[in-house]
């Protein structure tokens, strides 16, 4: 069982509001949980009783990793597993280990799957090892959960695992969930059961450990939240972080959310703790009944989709005034919300002037993939700052999910906001630094910082605390920019890289970190995949890297709160005495910066003239501009530059460009720009599509007559059936009526505008905008009565 020791932590109590489900499916399936039938199981497998296994009795006298009884262990749990109609495998990692689990294959989503697990194996070394409690408890809980399941219909998989040589050290939990992380397995989430029948003094008090890891703490809530909805019975304490001493840890330690439920072992621990006396009756049964019910509850709650959860990539950075569409996916079994209860996008803006109160627009429901939700934020000028999060309920109103996660309120859903929320700009990107790291030319080196190849996501190298092997016990190792990143006079900044890891969990860790006064004092960075310090060995609560990340992932950390400042940069790599790992990996490094547009771009074609392509833009204003690049591709992925136009350096006049490209490419082809300013930093703006084998182009010509009173004509053409919206904004940039909002086939339309309709106009310069899926262009008009 677990080894006994403990880490300090936060202790709560956690109370939750009532919200039964449809159906009252869960309560049916707590009410199956059978105690008699889970006790009975434990006395086979400690020995109490016989059993029958492979066709003949035996008497299970021990299960310790060197007995006979640990192989007919597992063969009898094998052999229960498959009379539920599960798939069972064994599986081997040494000479005397072997893991048993069984799978029920989900009907929507098979390759994503949730584990209930615990450890087969026991203490002590002798001849007779009963192991009732430690862990012939959590084992028959598993057991009993798959008694009971079998006969439901589940989304998702479910993996009924048992673990050997856990004594030992997680050795067979550990081997499963390293290859999983290999294999790219899609676990979801685990549940790990270690003692859970010891309450000597009928306090019904179990803990619950849990981790700021992935959906780790959405499943210790719901096992709470549960508890008390269905008044199962036992006094719940959160132990975050939770104790590394158990299976749940191979997982943490594997990335993936995972919790552990436990008796009392803090302050009413098991008297007979791997002793010969282990026995079943010293089993408080009632006690160990609720936690059966609390785990299979808990299990079914998310194998059934019964919770809600919100799915979303986070926006990039844009370089347009256009709408912005952004899309989610809600997962879930229930019914999700419409009309005043339907999925909310909130966002707010910053145009240079602060943060603006949060706007609201509904989810439209993707007519293809049910549950997928498209959400459109109105076009915004460049050099905002969009800060937004999203919301979904069910229809009953009894749950609700944001993303990021924290918010609350119904109808409409999160209407309370998260803490926090994820950021985007509409501007154009600068690299402050960007450096593919094949070699150390950049950065100053402490101790065994430098380049390998034996991982990397651009050949031929990457960037390692550790290029020889693990990193050395006692390690504090830099790796620190050469350079000051300079943020001044922008909206905002981005660092990114490439990273993978592998680190003692919750003692040896990585820091990304921050200076502003030149090395004197460091902060450390919050990113997508760090998490807090256990106070252990690592700094309490700063985020850090720890566990293991088998693969790749890209890492983004938002800079914006140093805006104007001068940054130093460093990662940092420490370790105790204790156990030394592979370490930490970092590829692709950038910062990324963004500004005010120095090129206001007014419009932007490419048109298919007989045998040749022109290319025509219009700027409104330029700031030290170099000039263009006309770059061409065939599939809007790999581009090549055909040729070069000077800009105008700086000025706030009017300037039309153009370009031939004289050998066009046969069908469909793309083109776009490439805008250099003189100290070598640049822009791409969005590209256009151009097909040979048509004549009709995107256009919006010139309003006559203009200047006008009280009538005018705007004339526009589009060569395919789009979705086309003209509107006129004034010489501030607001909007003042929408003109044109509806699909139009392939043609050339005209439409009249009259200053009279609608109340009227004053004289002065205005501005008219036609945008369609793929073209965007601004003109002029002058009103003069």
């Amino acid at each position: 069982m677990i080894k006994r020791y403990f880490i300090p932590g936060f202790l709560a109590l956690y109370i939750f509001t009532s919200s039964v489900y449809p159906q009252g499916v869960l309560q049916n399936i707590i009410n199956q949980v059978n105690v008699d039938s889970a006790l009975y199981f434990v006395k086979e497998l400690s020995g109490a009783v016989p059993t029958t296994i492979g066709g003949l009795p035996y008497t299970i006298q021990s299960r310790h990793k060197n007995s006979a009884g640990n192989d007919k262990a597992m063969q009898y749990i094998q052999e229960k597993l498959n009379s539920y109609g599960l798939t069972t495998f064994i599986q081997t990692f040494s000479s005397t280990g072997k893991n048993v689990y069984g799978v029920q294959t989900g009907t929507e989503f098979p390759n994503q799957k949730y584990i209930i697990c615990a450890h087969f194996d026991d203490m002590p070394s002798g001849a007779i090892a009963p192991g009732a409690d430690d862990n012939g408890s959590g084992t028959a809980a598993v057991i009993e959960a798959a008694r009971v399941l079998k006969n439901y219909s589940f989304p998702y998989t479910i993996v009924y695992a048992l673990w050997d040589e856990e004594e030992q050290g997680l050795v067979g939990s550990a081997y499963y969930a390293n290859q999983a992380s290999l294999a790219g397995d899609s676990i979801l989430g685990v549940i790990n059961l270690d003692m859970i029948a010891w309450d000597s003094n009928n306090d019904n008090k179990v803990r619950v450990h849990t981790k700021n890891l992935g959906t780790s703490y959405d499943i210790s809530n719901k096992m709470i939240e549960l508890n008390q909805t269905y008044s199962i019975g036992l006094t719940t304490v959160i132990k975050d972080p939770g104790i590394t001493a158990s299976d749940h840890a191979s997982f943490w330690n594997a990335g993936y959310s995972a919790i552990l439920l436990i008796e009392d072992d803090l302050s009413d621990f098991n008297s007979y703790y791997h002793t010969v006396n282990d026995l079943w009756t010293h089993i408080n049964i009632p006690y160990f009944g609720r936690c059966v019910k609390a785990s299979v509850a808990t299990l079914a709650s998310f194998a059934m989709n019964l919770n809600m959860t919100i799915q979303h990539t986070p926006a990039a950075s844009i370089n347009h005034t256009g709408d912005i569409q952004l899309t989610a996916f809600v997962a879930t079994g229930l019914t999700i919300g419409t009309g005043n209860a339907a999925p909310r996008l909130y966002y707010r803006v910053n145009s240079g002037s602060g943060y603006s109160q949060f706007f609201n627009v509904t989810g439209v429901p993707s007519i293809k993939e049910s549950q997928s939700y498209t959400f459109t934020i109105p076009g915004q000028s460049i050099g905002s700052a969009i800060e937004y999060y999203i919301a979904a309920q069910d229809a009953d109103g009894s749950i609700v999910a944001t993303l990021p996660k924290g918010g609350g309120g119904f109808n409409p859903p999160g209407s309370t906001p998260p803490a926090t929320f994820y950021r985007f700009f509409i501007a154009p990107e600068t690299y402050v630094l960007s450096d593919s790291l094949n070699n150390m030319s950049m950065w100053i080196v402490t101790s065994t910082w430098g380049t390998t190849t034996a991982q990397f996501v651009s050949p031929p190298h990457s960037t390692t605390d550790s290029p020889s092997g693990n990193y050395a016990a006692g390690a504090n190792t830099t790796l620190t920019y050469n350079g000051m990143l300079d943020l001044s006079n922008i909206l905002g900044a981005v660092l990114s890289f490439d990273t993978r890891w592998d680190i003692e969990t919750d003692w040896d860790y990585g820091m990304v970190q921050v200076s502003i006064d030149n090395g004197t004092t460091w902060t450390p960075l919050e990113g997508m995949y760090t998490n807090p310090g256990t106070g252990s060995f690592q700094p309490n609560g700063q985020p850090l890297y720890d566990g293991i990340k088998t693969t790749w992932v890209k890492e983004s950390i938002d800079l914006s709160d140093y805006n104007g400042q001068q940054l130093k940069l460093r990662f940092l790599l420490r370790a105790d005495n204790s156990i030394q790992k592979d370490g930490w990996y970092i590829d692709n490094l950038l910062v990324t910066s963004y500004t005010a547009v120095p090129v206001e771009l007014a419009a932007f074609n490419a048109e298919a003239v007989l045998d040749k392509v022109i290319i025509t833009w219009q700027t409104s204003s330029e700031l030290n501009n170099r000039g263009f690049e006309v770059q061409r591709s065939i599939n809007a992925e790999q581009w090549s530059t055909i040729g070069s136009v000077s800009g105008a350096g700086t000025t706030t006049s009017i300037n039309n460009y153009s370009f031939e490209d004289k050998v066009p490419l046969l069908g469909e082809s793309f083109y776009r720009l490439k805008q250099i300013d003189y100290d070598g930093t640049y822009r791409i703006y969005d590209a256009v599509k151009v097909d040979l084998t048509k004549t009709l182009t995107y256009n919006l010509e010139q309003n006559y007559p203009n200047p006008f009173n009280p009538e005018t004509t705007i004339k526009y053409s589009v060569p395919e059936k789009t979705h086309v919206t003209v509107k006129l904004f004034d010489i501030s940039g607001s909007e003042i009526k929408t003109l044109v909002n509806e699909i139009k086939p392939a043609g050339v339309f005209e439409l009249k505008f009259n200053v009279n309709s609608g109340g009227g106009l004053p004289s002065g310069v205005y501005f008219y905008k036609l945008t369609t899926e793929k073209f965007s262009s601004i003109k002029k008009m002058i009103l003069i009565k």
